[in-house]
């Protein structure tokens, strides 16, 4: 049976570990045998951004400003209903199924049996909305060692205002020591947000319209190629030019008038 209890906010008084709740008292996720400080790092930014609001938008949030936690971090973005794909991942996620994860589910991390309960982790993240923490396992068994991990998702919204994107982090505590690793849910908890729901953000394309077109104003560009222009050929043409790269006929036509 999966265990739901809701997470409390940085003002609520510590919850002792026996509650098995995730603590984040002082902005940090962790329980009493084991500390996420990767995921806590995130979940602090993310608090700084949101302020006073539901959430943050995609717009406000700069990789830059979390370099300690950037190789765990990615951000997702919602297709269907229980459905998120990961956009940018850092290497911890491509690490642990051993290849490039972008443009697959979040799911895709799961083991099979774990995929409906994640799904219904990642529905309720953007309707609700609520930001969701999933204690981890992975499978064990020869030559491979069980291996705890802890991941946060935390909704972020668009530009038009929907609640459409997700920022989340993958905290592994051992060594990945075969690939693919994949988990599974241990406990799921989540805790739906208050504050003023998300407003549009107009986007602005005027300044990046001008700087394109003034690049390509300029006469050269490193490791660029000339630009020659495009003129579509006619079928007159092309026949033409395969004509004459073939040369001079080599068929001759002899007529013998004495037969």
């Amino acid at each position: 049976m999966i265990d739901r209890p809701d997470i409390p906010s940085l003002s609520a008084k510590p919850i002792s570990a026996a509650d098995n709740v995730v603590e984040l008292q002082d902005g940090a996720l962790s329980q009493s045998h084991t500390s996420f400080r990767t995921c806590a790092d995130l979940y602090e930014y993310w608090q700084h951004l949101r302020g006073d609001r539901q959430m943050p938008a995609r717009s406000e949030f700069d990789p830059r400003d979390i370099q300690s936690s950037i190789a765990g971090t990615f951000v997702a973005e919602k297709v269907a209903p229980r459905v998120a794909r990961i956009r940018v991942s850092g290497s911890v996620l491509n690490d642990t199924l051993g290849m490039d994860v972008r443009g697959m589910p979040i799911t895709a991390l799961f083991d099979p049996i774990a995929r409906d309960t994640v799904a219904e982790a990642i529905n309720d993240l953007f309707v609700a909305p609520s930001m969701v923490v999933l204690d981890l396992t992975s499978r064990h068994g020869f030559p491979r060692k069980s291996i705890q991990a802890r991941m946060v998702l935390l909704p972020m919204s668009d530009a038009a205002g929907n609640i459409t994107r997700a920022v989340g982090c993958l905290d592994i505590k051992g060594e990945i020591s075969k690939t693919p690793l994949r988990f599974k849910v241990s406990s799921v908890r989540h805790t739906e947000l208050t504050g003023d729901a998300p407003l549009a953000h107009p986007v602005e394309t005027a300044p990046f319209t001008q700087a394109l077109a003034d690049r390509q104003s300029e006469p050269s560009f490193a490791f660029a190629e000339g630009v020659t222009e495009f003129r579509p050929k006619r079928h007159d043409d092309a026949v033409n030019s395969a004509r004459s790269s073939a040369g001079p006929s080599k068929l001759r036509l002899i007529v013998d008038n004495d037969v």
